[in-house]
């Protein structure tokens, strides 16, 4: 169940023409846990950082723990989605998005809609560093 969650992600990843390139490493912890991380490099340089702690439930992956950081050529924070629960003001705690000047409340993304916008932002010529 975790390998074809994985699966997906890696089919959402390669589906999509603006990732040029794509490094990810999978590591299964136990027959129910398992994490997925890596780099997706993007046509103008930029980078996302992924990582993905699951775990099955009931026969349902459930995503405990995740990074979406993308950045720019120069290493800029151009935004970060997670869960790590150091905001505990912000109503959809622990989940939020991180920017250059701030912090926004978010339920969690999937990767697809992660890879949306940085399309978004790559084909409106917002500058990754």
């Amino acid at each position: 169940m975790i390998e074809a969650h994985f699966d997906s992600i890696e089919k959402v990843i390669l589906g999509n023409p603006l990732v040029i390139l794509n490094n990810l490493h999978r590591t299964y912890t136990s027959p129910e846990t398992g994490y997925i991380k890596g780099e997706i490099t993007f046509i103008d340089s930029s980078l996302l950082i992924i990582f993905q702690h699951v775990r099955v439930e009931r026969d349902k992956v459930i995503i405990t723990d995740y990074r979406y950081h993308y950045m720019g050529t120069d290493n800029r924070l151009i935004f970060r989605y997670d869960n790590a629960p150091h905001h505990p003001e912000i109503n959809t705690f622990p989940h939020h998005k991180h920017l250059p000047f701030g912090i926004e409340e978010v339920s969690i993304p999937s990767l697809g809609e992660v890879l949306a916008e940085i399309d978004s932002n790559i084909i409106q010529g917002i500058k990754p560093g």
